[in-house]
């Protein structure tokens, strides 16, 4: 694989450059490191900042680079022409008052770059408890894969979540709508044969874990398990397309989970 870590000016960018360490040793993977500055700050300067910064970790970079330009536009055409596998940028964790006011820089590139995404909110150790959330679908099958082979080259235990949307309100009368794990995994819908393979996936890797079901707003509830859980990682999925249509439709999950959650999240890019 090959690894762009996006940083700003140190101490600061520290976090960043230590999770992305930790994912690219587990994922044996190719480091780049890079930094976008504007007309006030000179080239060597930055230059120097991204050599200190290659002291601070101990994967082989393959490049520092320093790009000139608006961050969001420079870090895209990055990640869209130099063949990334995944981009890791840091993110500071807002408020929600925040969040209504302005789009970070994060939030924007995970939008628009059509590659996998690692949003680090903190510094972590190592993973012990990684948090892969489902749809329930078979194209959640990207999702699930990238969250167990992290786990096991981790050793780390995966907690695969799926949250059924709110029950419509002429339906809400029905109490077999608000079903329990072991009964849905009776059945034979897409969401259970999705479930059971997930399961017998984790078990054929060697990863340790379970299934849990939520029931609510499905952004809101993958937030609450990671407060709960206290996850040292979130893996989420995204669609590389997706039509007005559908955006108009659809919650963005994906967005507010990465404005809102606790631990970082590794939005997966599932073509």
């Amino acid at each position: 694989m090959k690894i762009l870590i996006c940083i700003g000016g140190l101490p600061f960018a520290e976090p960043t450059l230590k999770f992305g360490n930790l994912v690219a040793a587990l994922s044996v993977s190719e480091v780049t490191l890079l930094t976008v500055v504007d007309g006030r700050i000179k080239k060597k300067d930055a230059a120097a900042m991204l050599a200190q910064a290659r002291e601070l970790i101990n994967v082989p970079v393959n490049e520092l680079k320093v790009r000139r330009g608006q961050s969001v536009e420079q870090i895209v055409d990055e990640a869209c022409h130099e063949g990334y596998d995944m981009i890791v940028v840091g993110s500071r964790v807002m408020n929600r008052f925040t969040q209504l006011l302005l789009r970070s820089v994060t939030q924007r590139v995970a939008e628009k770059v059509p590659i996998s995404v690692l949003v680090v909110k903190e510094e972590r150790p190592s993973l012990k408890r990684i948090l892969v959330c489902t749809g329930g679908q078979k194209l959640n099958q990207t999702v699930i894969e990238r969250g167990a082979q992290l786990a096991k080259a981790a050793s780390a235990d995966v907690q695969l979540l799926y949250v059924t949307s709110p029950v419509p309100v002429m339906y809400s009368g029905l109490d077999d709508m608000d079903e329990t794990l072991p009964e849905l995994l009776q059945t034979n819908t897409p969401v259970a044969q999705h479930l059971r393979w997930a399961a017998r996936y984790l078990a054929e890797q060697g990863v340790s874990g379970g299934i849990k079901v939520r029931h609510g707003i499905v952004s809101e509830e993958i937030v609450h398990e990671a407060e709960e859980g206290h996850y040292d990682l979130i893996v989420v999925g995204a669609r590389t397309e997706m039509s007005l249509l559908n955006e108009l439709l659809m919650e963005k999950v994906t967005p507010r989970i990465v404005e809102q959650a606790p631990s970082s999240v590794l939005v997966v890019r599932e073509k």
